[in-house]
């Protein structure tokens, strides 16, 4: 098979980077984020804490975070925006298809 065939976008070299086995994955359904200094942003990912009152109001858990530099951010952003803001049927496929 060859390594430099472009399956969605991606070579198949970097679809086995991504995918290499024994690498931790993690599910958030929150993220908040800072500047931590003027090199670098703090993306932090969490899930729904424990409930903070009876109306089942949930205190946020952050238990994840990446430190890239403000250009990476703004990259990071403008891939997710560029294949979410599109219409669902002009996307490209997600890996589960493959």
């Amino acid at each position: 098979m060859d390594e430099n065939q472009i399956v969605n976008g991606l070579s198949l070299k970097v679809w086995k980077a991504i995918f290499r086995p024994g690498m931790p994955e993690f599910a958030a359904t929150s993220f908040s984020f800072t500047p931590e200094s003027h090199d670098l942003v703090r993306i932090a990912f969490g899930n729904g804490g424990p409930a903070v009152g009876p109306e089942g109001l949930r205190e946020p858990v952050y238990t994840h975070a990446l430190t890239l530099t403000p250009e990476l951010a703004v990259d990071l952003a403008g891939m997710l925006l560029k294949h979410y803001a599109q219409p669902e049927g002009e996307r490209s496929s997600p890996s589960a298809v493959l």
